[in-house]
């Protein structure tokens, strides 16, 4: 089971609504990510959801014809969410690497890799993809609904998640 929860947070500071929030995934019983009580959201640091479901579209797309998709942690100077595709199975882990000079954000091989105890988790590939792109669009939905008066903020979204 793989799930993507998130929460919109509008800031003063953000480019345009949506651009924010808190971000989870679940996993076969293990979270990666937190969501603020409402009560206590103004204090806790938010996490680039457009960064988020731009890179996780990415990752879908190298594992229709890749078996090794690294992707950086948006908010972590060492952490990686690491997928290996066999066959129509995605064996997903948290781990630790060294962001080497020049690595992108998402990588298809790391260098000395240690997991963390969120590690090896299986889940189909068709369900994994499901859910990325299904809340995918939710969240643009969202963004461009917030957004409806900025034209060059609806273009870029629309372009990123096609």
């Amino acid at each position: 089971m793989f799930k993507i929860n998130y929460r919109i947070i509008a800031n003063d500071y953000d480019d345009f609504i949506g651009q924010n929030g808190f971000f989870q995934i679940k996993c076969n019983g293990y979270d990666y990510g937190e969501i603020y009580p409402k009560e206590i959201e103004e204090f806790m640091e938010k996490t680039s959801l457009y960064d988020w479901f731009e890179r996780l579209t990415r990752v879908i797309k190298n594992l229709e014809t890749k078996e090794y998709v690294a992707l950086s942690d948006v908010e972590s100077y060492n952490t990686w969410i690491e997928f290996k595709k066999n066959d129509n199975q995605v064996i997903i882990s948290i781990i630790e690497a060294k962001k080497e000079q020049g690595s992108q954000d998402i990588e298809f091989h790391l260098i000395k890799a240690k997991p963390s105890d969120w590690a090896n988790q299986v889940v189909d590939f068709y369900q994994l993809k499901e859910e990325i792109i299904k809340k995918g669009k939710e969240y643009m939905e969202s963004v461009i609904t917030f957004n409806a008066d900025n034209d060059t903020i609806i273009s870029k979204i629309q372009k990123e998640f096609q």
